[in-house]
């Protein structure tokens, strides 16, 4: 069995330890493949991601590290880049400048018809409530759609390596405004999953939600992974650790509801993204 985990964030964004103290904790967790996944820069819209000044840090720190555990693991150099339409339509020539091993893209800020950005993410559910309100006037319906939207056209035409969590949108929800079960969502589910089957995505499975008490299931659904192992959609694993102790969690746990959903390998990247059987 293969261990690795791509999607990881260090004091560099809204992280809580150093770059060097998550790849010690990927050693101690026995992992053969850690990547580094920054959120990316985006001045005077987000707070949480790399500031433009630290970017030559960030890489000059990963490679470092790449080079002083290179006899431990392989290490490797990539963002978490926010999607939003109006405004990140260079992603891929950040990702070559940067010499990116390779990206995450994912959608945190749902940008509304009057150009604000409705946070979907973070630990409060206030911030979700008051966005929903201020930027939808409430229409959960039409905030959720633009989500959808948004992800659609991020898999479409960046064609990020990993698509980050893609149905996120429910994690401050709770059943409150809407029900996984209602047709429209379900409807708006599977454009996502056709959408990343033309496109060969490979989507994660990501354990955050669950092991942080914010969801009662992985991103994606189960539901909605059983229909994307019939769709042979590719998955990797996620723990979208933000701490150390988070390197690892539910990494097993989430390979074993892989294999029960219906998949028969998960793929992991090791400069090349290859299928490891399950």
């Amino acid at each position: 069995m293969i261990k690795f985990n791509y999607h990881s964030h260090s004091f560099f964004c809204d992280g809580k330890n150093t770059l060097e103290e998550m790849a010690i904790s990927a050693i101690e967790n026995k992992m053969q493949y850690f990547g580094f996944s920054a959120h990316s820069s985006l001045p005077s819209i987000s707070n949480f991601g790399l500031q433009e000044n630290e970017i030559k840090n960030y890489l000059d720190e990963i490679n470092r590290l790449k080079e002083k555990y290179k006899d431990k693991i392989k290490l490797f150099a990539s963002m978490e880049f926010d999607y939003i339409p109006s405004i990140t339509k260079d992603i891929r020539e950040k990702a070559r400048l940067y010499n990116l091993d390779y990206i995450i893209c994912s959608v945190h800020l749902v940008e509304s018809k009057s150009g604000g950005y409705w946070f979907i993410d973070g630990s409060k559910q206030e911030s979700y409530d008051e966005g929903l309100k201020e930027y939808f006037n409430g229409n959960i319906k039409e905030g959720v759609t633009a989500f959808f939207q948004q992800t659609i056209s991020m898999i479409e035409n960046v064609k990020p390596d990993i698509v980050g969590h893609f149905d996120k949108i429910k994690m401050h929800n709770r059943d409150r405004y809407f029900l996984e079960t209602d047709s429209w969502y379900k409807d708006l589910v599977m454009a996502t999953i056709e959408a990343m089957k033309k496109n060969n995505s490979i989507c994660e499975v990501n354990t955050r939600g669950l092991y942080k008490g914010r969801s009662n299931d992985y991103y994606p659904l189960t539901a909605w992974l059983k229909i994307m192992a019939k769709e042979n959609i590719r998955v990797t694993i996620s723990t979208d650790a933000h701490k150390k102790e988070e390197v690892s969690s539910l990494f097993l746990e989430c390979r074993n509801h892989i294999k029960d959903c219906g998949y028969k390998e998960v793929y992991y990247f090791d400069g090349a993204w290859k299928a490891d059987k399950l």
